[in-house]
């Protein structure tokens, strides 16, 4: 069997290169259908943006390396998401929960007291403390 040269070169590629590679140009193709689906110009997301049309250009061609920011900016400007994480954390019952839920609830300490069973919510990173009842 004879490899062309062209296939080992592509076989020498790194997996990640692969994948960084593919998801820009799916990010590219998804931006371009959410801008060809709300009848939006170039221009008119570039004005969105507060960027310049080129800068636009380059995200549809794949030629630019997107940030989660950048990703959001464009989420924001179309109305709609391009990216769905569908991230999700297993409960101890079998049930799922978000990651945000995760988080979220993870930075809550709850205690319960004997006496009037109120919970109270006490946030870690800024001391506030709230009592709610259960």
């Amino acid at each position: 069997m004879n490899t062309s040269f062209f296939q080992k070169f592509v076989e020498q590629i790194p997996p990640i290169t692969k994948k960084y590679v593919g998801r820009q140009g799916e990010f590219a193709v998804k931006l371009s259908e959410l801008l060809e689906s709300t009848g939006m110009t170039q221009r008119e997301l570039a004005e969105k943006l507060g960027k310049k049309e080129s800068y636009v250009s380059r995200m549809l061609a794949g030629c630019s390396n997107p940030t989660l920011k950048t990703i959001v900016e464009f989420e924001v400007a179309l109305g709609k998401d391009i990216v769905d994480f569908n991230l999700q954390v297993k409960k101890v019952q079998s049930e799922k929960q978000t990651c945000a839920e995760f988080f979220w609830k993870s930075k809550v300490r709850k205690y319960e007291t004997p006496r009037n069973n109120y919970i109270y919510n006490s946030y870690q990173d800024d001391g506030d403390v709230s009592g709610r009842a259960a």
